[in-house]
């Protein structure tokens, strides 16, 4: 670290410390008037129960106990990250006081006040890290339209406590900070986008209300439109002025392969059609825009980071499953997820068995809503699904669905099973891949391939079917590093069912990210199809945005 000279007054002794000067009163304590407390007014948002300056005033002095009453926040990178992780967290609108505190750190820094400002700087990373241990507590709330409430006296006294003195030693503390906040490029990249988008003026460009704009015709408010996409950087420079002297805005010619780019871009059917879909996406508030950078900034950093085993992937609203192992993506897959009306759950988890050739359990959603109610509609259901009726999953003694009267069944009592086996047309295809969790969700193979051509892919019944199931249980088999183990299409030639524990698991985690900013320093944005971002006509249950851990 750089050596500092410069004086501090503390408890009314001044102490010009050099490169390993200390304290010659062990027994001095940190001069909190050295910040003006008519300036400082964003603790009373954050921990209102507190009198003072500062919410963590005890971690605070022991810093720069520990540190020889030097400086901390000479290093303009360590401010700047601090600075860019307030400014995530306002944006977000998850927590109310950030943005003052985030002024009033500025404030102090333009004053030339190192005194003030170090001591409020660091007491605000302080504050930092307690807001985000209380949302890795409670991740729900980055899917609830919740806010985190503001730091009361238990929770700050619990976090202070869980601060050893040890971690706060010189040197210790800052390695710390420089791991917490020399951020990466991408996630600096994504706050500053967030920013600039939330300092915009407001467009003035609605969402269709009904219907479509094909290719050729007349865009309503298609000016506004313009400003949209060159805001985007969709459109070029060039094209954007020339189209706008237009009277008229029409869909074709570079207004057109515009809103492909910005389709394709956001993971829509780039088809150049304006309907609603693409509409609404275009339509989203600046301010709304930026709002979405920043929450998604904390739904990304959920869950296993790839580092000491593969940890996959699914991310809901993109429909895609990767895994990353050693800071690599090294697999990735188009996926299908669940229907609004019948959603994936949120959950991480870790990989343990793989079954081939599956039989695939009705679960009892689709039972309610499809199998029976197709037997009331027609008696052949059954045989046209390879469908077979069971007592029980305990005993699966098979049972004729002639015994059944079909037309008084109640879908909800219904005491039997059904079951499909192994074999063409099974839902569950060749293979299906097994994790903890309380939802009976499990990533599968699947027959109906076509599926995956579609751009919007929430078409299941909660379950996640993968496109390249194949390569993935090739991949998990060769993770389990056993060369005698047959490999994966011996095991399908077989016929018969396999089901096979993974000595090796690896991380799973289903999640829901709608806002990223891509290698290419891209913004990538996804419809919000479950209503976690805002809320919608018919809610998802909360049910499903649990985000229980069943990782092993």
């Amino acid at each position: 670290m750089p050596s500092v000279n410069i004086a501090f007054l503390l408890g009314g002794f001044l102490y010009v410390n050099a490169i390993s000067a200390q304290p010659v009163n062990t027994d001095v304590r940190l001069d909190y008037s050295l910040i003006d407390p008519n300036a400082i007014y964003s603790s009373q948002q954050i921990c209102p129960d507190l009198a003072g300056s500062v919410c963590f005033a005890e971690l605070t002095e022991k810093v720069y106990v520990n540190n020889g009453f030097l400086p901390v926040w000479d290093d303009s990178s360590l401010r700047q990250g601090l600075y860019s992780k307030l400014s995530a967290l306002h944006l977000s609108g998850l927590f109310s006081g950030a943005n003052q505190r985030l002024s009033e750190l500025k404030g102090l820094e333009a004053r030339q006040d190192k005194r003030g400002f170090d001591i409020l700087a660091t007491d605000s990373y302080f504050v930092l890290k307690a807001i985000e241990q209380s949302i890795e507590n409670k991740p729900t709330i980055l899917f609830r339209h919740q806010n985190v409430q503001p730091l009361n006296q238990s929770e700050i006294s619990i976090f202070t406590s869980s601060y050893g003195y040890f971690d706060l030693e010189q040197t210790r503390f800052l390695n710390q900070l420089y791991d917490d906040l020399l951020l990466p490029s991408s996630t600096k990249t994504a706050i500053h986008l967030a920013g600039s988008f939330n300092d915009l003026a407001s467009h003035g460009y609605q969402p269709l209300k009904r219907g479509l704009i094909k290719q050729g015709q007349a865009i309503p408010n298609g000016h506004a439109l313009l400003d949209v996409l060159n805001t985007y950087g969709d459109i070029n420079i060039d094209d954007y002025l020339i189209a706008r002297e237009q009277h008229t805005i029409s869909n074709s010619g570079v207004v057109n392969q515009a809103i492909r780019r910005f389709q394709l871009r956001n993971g829509l059917e780039d088809d150049g059609i304006l309907g609603p879909s693409t509409s609404r996406q275009i339509a989203l508030p600046y301010q709304e825009v930026a709002r979405l950078i920043a929450l998604n900034h904390y739904r990304s950093q959920l869950g296993a980071t790839g580092e000491e085993r593969p940890s996959i992937r699914v991310n809901i609203p993109d429909y895609r499953l990767q895994i990353t192992h050693n800071q690599q993506i090294v697999f990735e897959s188009k996926v299908i997820v669940g229907q609004t009306t019948r959603p994936t759950n949120l959950f991480s988890s870790s990989m343990n068995i793989m079954v081939v050739n599956p039989r695939w359990n009705v679960p009892e959603t689709i039972k309610k809503k499809d199998v029976i109610p197709g037997m009331k509609a027609s008696p052949d259901y059954l045989q046209q699904k390879n469908l077979i009726m069971i007592r029980s999953w305990r005993d699966r003694t098979e049972i004729s669905p002639d015994m059944v009267e079909w037309s008084n069944v109640n879908p909800h009592t219904f005491p039997y099973e059904f079951m499909q086996r192994p074999g063409r047309g099974n839902a569950l295809g060749n293979v299906k891949f097994l994790m903890p969790n309380d939802y009976s969700v499990y990533l599968h193979d699947t027959p109906t391939r076509s599926l995956f051509n579609k751009a919007k892919r929430n078409l299941s019944s909660g379950c996640v079917r993968v496109e390249k199931a194949a390569e993935l249980a090739e991949y998990v088999l060769d993770y389990q590093q056993r060369p005698s183990w047959r490999n994966y299409q011996q095991l399908v030639s077989d016929g018969s069912t396999d089901t096979i524990t993974l000595p090796r698991k690896l991380d799973v985690d289903v999640t829901y990210v709608t806002a990223w900013v891509d290698d290419n320093n891209q913004l990538q944005l996804r419809e919000d199809i479950y209503g976690y971002d805002r809320p919608i006509r018919r809610p998802v249950k909360l049910k499903y945005s649990t985000v229980k851990n069943y990782r092993q």
